[in-house]
């Protein structure tokens, strides 16, 4: 699990349980998967069909910028500039 934020109680627990999946799978002899949560279950996923597609995010819209707040990472230099220029017509009116 990657994060740009600190780990909480749920992170540990959800992490220990990926954790301890993985490593019953490994002992089963299960090679070339991961180990997932989907609908509260975990499932082996072969590493194949994992990394068959990637997810894209647009940087300029809701879900990206809510990312990046609740992270609390800088905004993109263009999102910056926008945000300065709002600030400066709020200033002129």
């Amino acid at each position: 699990m990657i994060r740009s934020a600190p780990a909480n109680s749920n992170d540990s627990t959800y992490c220990a349980r990926l954790g301890a999946h993985a490593v019953h799978a490994a002992m089963a002899g299960k090679t070339g998967m991961i180990v997932s949560l989907i609908h509260s279950q975990f499932v082996h996923i072969p590493i194949r069909l994992a990394i068959s597609g990637r997810k894209r995010i647009d940087p300029h819209k809701e879900l990206w910028r809510d990312v990046m707040e609740a992270t609390g990472q800088p905004l993109l230099l263009q999102e910056r500039r926008k945000k300065l220029r709002k600030g400066d017509e709020a200033k002129k009116a």
